[in-house]
């Protein structure tokens, strides 16, 4: 009776084991993703402030009637 009792426990906890590793291994992909859209959004964020640089706003030209 104790022996399939441990054996039993011992069955839960590797299943706990693979299925922590699982998470471990979607944590670490999602934490890879998350840096990689991180240095996209600041790219982009650049981008768009250069481009909004060089574009003319409306308190630097005149309009057409003057």
């Amino acid at each position: 009776m104790p022996d399939e009792r441990i054996n039993e426990l011992e069955i839960r906890m590797t299943h706990l084991e693979d299925f922590i590793n699982q998470l471990n291994r979607i944590v670490l992909e999602n934490g890879k993703v998350i840096d990689s859209l991180r240095t996209e959004q600041t790219s982009l964020k650049q981008q768009l402030n250069d481009l909004s640089e060089q574009m003319p706003g409306p308190g630097t030209e005149r309009p057409p009637h003057y």
